[in-house]
């Protein structure tokens, strides 16, 4: 099992392969611009104006350590989400957390339980530290299959993964089903609930599992400013979770963000109608990719994300093969369903460029 970073997920044997796929070695893949990246579930329309004037105006600052930032950022968004401070943890993007969260959690033989496939930074975290994983297969429409999971929990069981929305499927658990799984399961192991995509689900409020957190659960909630706030290459995320997990998480914490990031994240938090409008763009890009995959009847999973995957009939190397010689990257094999690929949504004309060589290579095929 190979894993990268969040945009880059990958499951399976041919991973090692597909490096010359999702990331070309030659000169060309070495600046963002050079390909057409549906391969990293970025945000092409941010940061905002608002996050940029923030990050110029901090540039004066770069002397000095970003401590009162981070505080000020813990703060707000306790604020914000009915909270305390101490039941925050802010951190260099949420794959960090997840990785400190494995340390903590999952180390040293304890076993963690995920679906497969999933986002791969806190199982592939865990096996590095010693810890075991247990991979559940998602459910026949590509959800978490949470009985399943549930089956799997034991005494030596020291977390749950929960993506939600999953990454690479863009599928959503039932809210109620998800809230009697943390109920059930939590007195028995931390659930750890990672909401990177919350802000895109047609309704958030409804979706998250904050409030389990607000209950005193055993819950750890996963946030990142990488995706709605478009500040991916900032490196900014945070946790919610009851005070004692949150001093475990900065116990093993081994840096804070930078104040680039810092001030950007608190101008993004704060600017709604960028907000609402990144939110909107993203949906149009969904909507415009899955009419147009639909007319051409090409099979493809409904999603919560700003990502889609889609059934490409064959090898989904080749697929990717033929995206990147048309200066397109997508990002192929998730055991166990090695034939689809997923793709991030670009800005809407981009996904028009994506949609002809889709076209191209479906009528080859």
């Amino acid at each position: 099992m190979t894993g990268i970073s969040r945009r880059g997920l990958i499951h399976g044997a041919n991973a090692a392969a597909l490096g010359a796929v999702l990331v070309p070695a030659a000169a060309p893949g070495a600046t963002p611009g050079a390909y057409l990246r549906l391969n990293q579930n970025e945000n092409p329309y941010g940061p905002s104006d608002a996050a940029k004037k923030a990050m110029q105006e901090a540039l004066d600052l770069g002397w000095a350590y970003a401590q009162d930032d981070a505080a000020q950022l813990r703060r707000m968004i306790a604020a914000k989400e009915g909270l305390k401070p101490e039941n925050v943890f802010i951190c260099e993007g949420s794959t960090e957390l997840l990785r400190i969260g494995a340390l903590a959690f999952t180390s040293n033989g304890k076993e963690l339980v995920a679906g497969l496939p999933t986002f791969n930074a806190m199982p592939q975290y865990t096996a590095r530290v010693g810890g075991k994983v247990q991979f559940v297969q998602l459910d026949s429409g590509h959800r978490l299959d949470l009985d399943a999971m549930a089956s799997r929990v034991g005494a030596n069981t020291g977390a749950v993964f929960i993506c939600n929305p999953n990454n690479p499927t863009g599928t959503i658990v039932e809210t109620a089903r998800l809230k009697a799984f943390i109920e059930s399961i939590s007195p028995k192991a931390l659930v750890l609930i990672d909401e990177a995509y919350i802000d895109l689900v047609d309704d958030p409020a409804a979706t998250t599992l904050v409030e389990q957190v607000k209950q005193g659960r055993n819950v750890l909630v996963s946030r990142t400013f990488s995706k709605l706030h478009g500040l991916a290459g900032l490196r900014v995320g945070y946790g919610l979770g009851q005070p004692a997990v949150i001093r475990r998480l900065e116990d093993l914490r081994t840096s804070i963000p930078n104040r680039l990031g810092l001030r950007a994240a608190l101008a993004s938090y704060q600017d709604t109608a960028f907000l609402d409008y990144s939110r909107k763009m993203v949906r149009a890009a969904v909507a415009t990719t899955s009419d147009a995959l639909t007319k051409m009847k090409v099979k493809f999973q409904p999603t919560q994300a700003n990502f889609l995957i889609l059934d490409t009939g064959g090898s989904s190397v080749a697929f990717a093969t033929f995206m990147r010689d048309k200066g397109i990257l997508t990002t192929p094999q998730f055991d166990p369903i090695a034939n689809w690929c997923r793709v991030s949504m670009g800005r809407v004309e981009q996904m028009e460029t994506f949609l002809a060589a889709a076209r191209e290579f479906f009528q080859k095929t």
